[in-house]
């Protein structure tokens, strides 16, 4: 994104991506900071100290149902990018709670942990297929070859789709997240719908095994409330964005500070069968370096005070999760990797009614995969 001029921070810039030495100089200086978007012009207000964040995403006065569309002069959204966007991640009030209580029975911690054997074997097959392609000393890319893999075969897998599927959705979900061009962005979503509208009939004919997550989405049900079949595709959508990318960040980001401390990376080698400190060494990855460093935007409803400044109704806002989560007012030494730091209250996957529903999920699959991967690789 173009770096703005006027603003102090430059928080527009690349470079002010976890950026803690800047993090640090916005909580100081001016935690709830206004820059003005130099692509749109839009006022945009960045929050840096752990309360301000916690009190913002739990305040009904800001909404992820933008009423006060930007000025851009980019093409208007098409039917087809609606159809995959009509997900929890975008409503809110009682569109939000409609869908969440359809579908968080999917969630649960119980539910999560059942997938625990299939989602182990996924990881035990990519590091096997790695051992079988390299020699003793060879190098090979983590990320491309592990990390990007697990989370979305994990997702295939949970899905009840095929694994000769992999490369197919791998395509899209790249595509649908990360390409510039429309034109492609739109083929990609047309197929990736298609697909899945061929999934859900097959299902409604011939329903497959009781823990297929597809299936179980297709006939949730709630007070005798469905799913419809824009939801599902919205909400299948919203697993491949936001269980796809964000795993493979807190994955790889996980690894990097195992690698940067390793006197704390020996520490779980050695108590790798240890559930507390396992799960201690977890919370940890995720507030020192979390899958998110900030918050998707929320725009306010009204005029709302917060921390001295007035955010004016229309105003963009968004937590800056990796600034909160080092925040000296909460955490002692917030700098330092401690993986058996206790209390941890990170707030990694947000707070309020946006908390991430597939938080069971993302600390299941990063688990998996980076334990795997220090058994696996035990002197890397």
């Amino acid at each position: 994104m173009v770096a703005s001029l006027l603003d102090p921070f430059d928080i527009f810039s690349p470079e002010a991506r976890a950026n803690h030495t800047l993090y640090e100089r916005m909580r100081s200086d001016d935690p709830v900071h206004c820059a003005t978007d130099p692509l749109t012009g839009q006022a945009v207000w960045f929050l840096t100290r752990y309360d301000h964040c916690v009190s913002f995403m739990k305040d009904k006065r800001f909404s992820k149902e933008s009423r006060f569309p930007l000025q851009t002069n980019s093409v208007t959204a098409s039917d087809t990018h609606d159809a995959i966007n009509r997900h929890m991640l975008n409503l809110d009030g009682a569109n939000h709670a409609r869908l969440k209580s359809l579908v968080h029975k999917a969630f649960t911690p119980s539910r999560v942990e059942d997938l625990r054997p299939r989602l182990q074997a996924i990881a035990d097959d990519l590091l096997d297929a790695i051992d079988h392609e390299i020699a003793e000393g060879d190098e090979f890319d983590l990320s491309e070859r592990y990390a990007e893999v697990f989370p979305l075969m994990s997702i295939l897998e949970m899905l009840g789709i095929p694994l000769v599927d992999y490369e197919q959705f791998h395509t899209w979900t790249k595509t649908m997240l990360l390409s510039p061009d429309e034109e492609t962005v739109h083929q990609a979503i047309i197929e990736f719908s298609m697909y899945l509208h061929e999934q859900i009939d097959l299902r409604r004919e011939q329903p497959t095994a009781p823990d297929d997550l597809l299936t179980g989405l297709i006939f949730a049900e709630d007070a005798g409330d469905q799913l419809t079949r824009q939801e599902l595709v919205s909400m299948i959508f919203l697993l491949f964005a936001a269980g796809y990318e964000t795993v493979a960040n807190f994955i790889s980001n996980g690894v990097l500070s195992l690698i940067e401390h390793p006197e704390q990376s020996q520490m779980l080698r050695n108590n790798l069968d240890n559930r507390l400190i396992v799960n201690s060494a977890i919370e940890e990855m995720l507030r020192y370096r979390g899958p998110s460093y900030m918050t998707l935007p929320s725009w306010a409803f009204e005029d709302v005070e917060l921390g001295g400044k007035i955010i004016h109704k229309g105003d963009a806002i968004h937590a800056v999760l990796h600034a909160a989560n080092r925040d000296p007012a909460v955490f002692d030494q917030p700098d330092t990797f401690d993986i058996l730091r206790q209390p941890n209250r990170h707030i990694a996957f947000s707070q309020g009614i946006h908390h991430c529903l597939g938080a069971p999920l993302a600390r299941l699959e990063g688990e998996i995969a980076i334990t795997t991967l220090l058994r696996w690789m035990p002197d890397w």
